[in-house]
């Protein structure tokens, strides 16, 4: 019995500081999330190709929804 609820209090407490560390990465930023550089200069992120596609479908499938 004790175990069980040692076991609950854990899951609890993974569960909670999992909410404060982990967060979805916003839509707008998700071709960065998945792109391969880790870093981009300011210059290259405002240029980029996968960016602004990704951009581009955001605001076409936000405009049929709208």
């Amino acid at each position: 019995m004790q175990d069980d609820q040692h076991e609950s209090m854990l899951k609890r407490l993974l569960h909670t500081t999992s909410q404060h560390i982990i967060q979805d990465v916003p839509p707008e930023l998700h071709a960065c999330e998945i792109c391969r550089k880790t870093e981009c200069l300011q210059d290259e992120w405002i240029t980029c190709e996968n960016r602004l596609v990704h951009a581009k479908c955001i605001g076409e499938i936000e405009d049929k929804k709208g």
